[in-house]
Order: C-alpha cells, then structure tokens, then sequence
C-alpha cells in the first residue's frame, strides 16, 4: 500500500471512530435495543471482560465517569492506554505514511492479560 494509501486508511479509521462516538452520543445502548447482546452472558450468565463496555464508553462520551466504572471499570481503565496507542499510530500515518501499532512488551501484555483475567473472576463473585 502507498503512503497516500496508508494515510486514507487511517483518516477512514478516524472518522469511523467519530461516527461510532457520534452513534453513542445519539443513541446511547441503555435507550437502544438494535446493540449487541454478550453472547458469554447469554448462554453462561457469567460476565465476561467486555460486557458493559458500550455502556461504559457511552457514558463516559457523556462525562458521566462514575456510572461508566459501574458498567465496566476495565474499560474505562485501559480507554487512555487505547487511545494513546491510537494517537500515536495515527501520528506516525500522518508523518511517515505508516499506520502500525507501536510495540507493547511481552511483560505488559502478560500483565494486562493477567490483570483482564483476575478482573473477570472478581466482577462474578456475587454480592450479597
């Protein structure tokens, strides 16, 4: 792929991402019902990493941080992390015609996947 190329690709990525916030904005997924259902939570009503990110990501489009931890935490947690790394990508599109990920070590992915896996097992402890 050209540069050029690369750059269309990653300006298409951006805007699908405004069109995608914009969605949330307009028709946020607790007033909606055309949003997926978690196929984990519908067949082992357990709660997997992602559900309630939509929600999450939708209020924190609102600036309603507090109920967005309520849905899914790690989602708001890690929302930075994946933004900077969008950030950085579409910066090195820009500059050099290279829209790639920047490189993670193995040691942080670890981590997170350990980190992914414990928030799991605790978010399906159930409360009294």
């Amino acid at each position: 792929m050209t540069s050029s190329g690369r750059r269309w690709t990653a300006n298409l990525a951006v805007i699908a991402m405004i069109m995608a916030g914009y969605l949330l904005l307009r028709f946020p997924p607790s007033a909606s019902s055309f949003y997926p259902r978690c196929p984990v939570f519908a067949w082992l009503h357990l709660l997997c990493p992602g559900c309630g990110g939509t929600r999450a990501l939708a209020e924190l489009l609102h600036g309603r941080v507090a109920e967005a931890i309520h849905w899914n935490a790690m989602v708001v947690a890690l929302s930075p992390l994946a933004a900077a790394f969008f950030a950085v990508s579409y910066w090195r599109a820009l500059r050099s015609g290279a829209f790639r990920w920047p490189t993670v070590p193995d040691s942080v992915l670890k981590l997170l996947l350990i980190l992914i896996g414990v928030f799991t097992v605790l978010r399906n402890i159930p409360s009294n």
